[in-house]
């Protein structure tokens, strides 16, 4: 497993790599030889840290990111979330983004929470929208209609590409993002 590291605003001592890679390493059996974990650390305003995990299987993008004022819990917080999602993947959704399975009998289970306290059900679709207006627009008139309906998140078909593409509000609630298919 390799690990590559990001540290924003902060100052990473030895120490602490070291628990952040004992920690890691316990992960390997659940994760290809050939992994890279990918790892953001970042000290935010009044002592605030955040961890972000990102781990790429053959199927799929694992990403986690932990948000607290003690550096440790922080990164330990992060580490199991990554786990139970790692141990989620492996036991439930594998066969279906493989495309072995069709998503349609991924049947809704009442299994609750597993051990760790995380629910690992399926969660089912509760609200479809649909709508007729298939008229394309600019991104920024995308990110003005969803900033007027006080959504985070808008799809629309593209005027430049002509495909379908997505804005969103980013975290940090100022700015923007936009989504869109090569």
């Amino acid at each position: 497993m390799d690990i590559k590291y990001t540290v924003l605003d902060y100052t990473l001592t030895d120490a602490e790599k070291e628990f952040i890679d004992d920690k890691l390493t316990k992960l390997s059996n659940l994760t290809d030889i050939d992994s890279v974990i990918l790892i953001k650390i970042k000290e935010e305003k009044y002592k605030l840290y955040k961890v972000e995990l990102s781990l790429s299987l053959q199927d799929v993008i694992i990403r986690v990111s932990k948000e607290d004022s003690k550096f440790y819990n922080c990164v330990e917080e992060a580490i199991n979330t990554l786990k139970d999602r790692i141990v989620r993947y492996k036991e439930k959704s594998r066969k279906y983004f493989s495309g072995d399975k069709d998503w349609s009998d991924f049947a809704v289970k009442s299994e609750g929470m597993n051990d760790s306290g995380i629910d690992t059900d399926y969660r089912p679709i509760v609200k479809v929208k649909k709508y007729s207006d298939n008229t394309p627009m600019h991104p920024q008139e995308a990110i003005e209609r969803m900033v007027l309906l006080d959504h985070k998140s808008f799809l629309f078909r593209n005027i430049e590409t002509g495909k379908y593409s997505m804005v969103y509000r980013r975290d940090d609630g100022v700015t923007f993002g936009l989504v869109e298919p090569l």
